[in-house]
């Protein structure tokens, strides 16, 4: 039976995994993170096209076909047969423009997939912190129900059957029975995450190796000193390289392309011959410059909207921060102060409870007690996601 434990206990701890496992094994095969890396990779292929030239047009010419005689050829110089081969050429440092700007889009989605495996392991550790938040609860609760149960039967054994008796009987029931239904409720939210973290991580969970012990925060400098770090304020840094690289290319596309139009002209009769045509469009509508000009205001927009962001950023981060430091304030108090003080109490009333004590105390501290202990794993659970949250902030899986 020894061995047997040994190897159940053995094979748990084999089995536990930790909030890092989870990640990572989360940013090997979540799809909504291969579904960006795909785009990735089809942005390589688009960077190869950047560097090609528009296709050529090619054109056959029947020219001078008579109504009274379409068929013949040899009637006059002016009728021919001929091919035309037309080429644009990209000049004036157009394809290395066209191929910078294909990079700095390629880099804005791999600043999306960088902030999107941060927000996955936001979501996991948030998920993991809310299980474990749900497991303590569920063993408090059961604590107390195994406890109110001994001492309501303790007490009717001991107690006189007067109405004031049966009248903390009943309040201690009462009491009983909405604990039980707090069990209920946190076995289904616990059932629930599950669900969501088997999602998230695309496997099945046994076990969670989490802990949450409680450690003293990092200091507000130490988030806000990394706070470039955010991939989400480094994918608005990315558009506004983008928005520069696509104006660089539209002040490019107001000086025209030159293309080479060659011709060869077949002739029945007559000497057959060659034409060279050098042409180029003319911008004279002005809709190169309008481009041109919403491409500058489009710096300027993701320039406001970087700024913006940043600035955003620093007042969540303190936001978040002022939470974690409430969260671990309140546990110390609970910790050092309060619960300590309510023990002592409870441990006084249950002695006089197996004594034939009032029940009516009993049950009115033991209502206090689940709930300060409820509190202090909430606030523990709190603060663990708090964090996870700044972690996210500051760009850290």
């Amino acid at each position: 039976m020894r061995n047997i434990l040994i190897m159940a206990l053995t094979l748990c701890m084999v089995q536990a995994q930790s909030i890092d496992q989870l990640i990572h094994t989360a940013l090997n095969k979540h799809p909504s993170l291969q579904t960006i890396e795909h785009r990735i990779s089809a942005m390589d292929e688009k960077i190869l096209l950047s560097q090609k030239f528009a296709n050529p047009d090619l054109s056959l010419t029947i020219n001078d076909m008579r109504f009274g005689d379409p068929l013949s050829r040899d009637l006059e110089p002016m009728q021919y047969q001929a091919v035309q081969f037309k080429q644009k050429f990209p000049w004036f440092g157009k394809l290395d423009a066209r191929k910078s700007y294909t990079l700095a889009q390629k880099n804005v989605i791999l600043d999306s997939l960088d902030a999107a495996k941060v927000k996955l392991a936001q979501e996991i550790r948030m998920t993991a912190y809310t299980i474990k938040e749900m497991e303590v609860r569920i063993d408090i609760v059961q604590k107390y129900i195994d406890v109110s149960e001994q001492n309501i039967k303790l007490y009717t054994s001991y107690a006189s059957t007067d109405s004031k008796s049966h009248i903390n009987s009943m309040n201690a029931s009462l009491l009983l029975t909405k604990v039980k239904i707090k069990a209920a409720n946190y076995k289904a939210i616990l059932k629930s995450q599950k669900a969501k973290l088997t999602y998230l991580v695309q496997g099945d969970i046994t076990h969670l190796n989490i802990s949450l012990a409680m450690k003293k925060p990092k200091t507000l400098h130490y988030y806000l000193s990394k706070i470039e770090q955010n991939p989400n304020y480094q994918m608005h840094l990315s558009k506004q390289k983008e928005a520069l690289a696509e104006q660089t290319v539209q002040k490019l596309n107001t000086m025209p392309d030159p293309y080479v139009k060659a011709g060869y002209f077949n002739r029945q009769n007559y000497s057959d011959y060659a034409s060279i045509t050098i042409g180029a469009s003319m911008p004279i509508y002005g809709s190169e410059k309008l481009k041109t000009q919403a491409a500058r205001k489009e710096v300027l927009a993701t320039t406001s909207a970087s700024l913006d962001y940043k600035s955003a950023l620093y007042s969540e981060i303190e936001t978040m921060y002022a939470k974690l430091t409430e969260a671990y304030t309140i546990y110390t108090i609970l910790h050092t102060q309060t619960l300590p003080q309510l023990e002592h109490m409870f441990e006084l009333t249950q002695a006089s409870i197996q004594q034939g004590g009032d029940l009516f105390a009993y049950t009115n501290l033991l209502e206090q007690k689940l709930d300060l202990e409820e509190q202090s794993t909430s606030i523990q659970a709190e603060y663990f996601r708090t964090e996870a949250k700044l972690k996210s902030l500051i760009g850290e899986i």
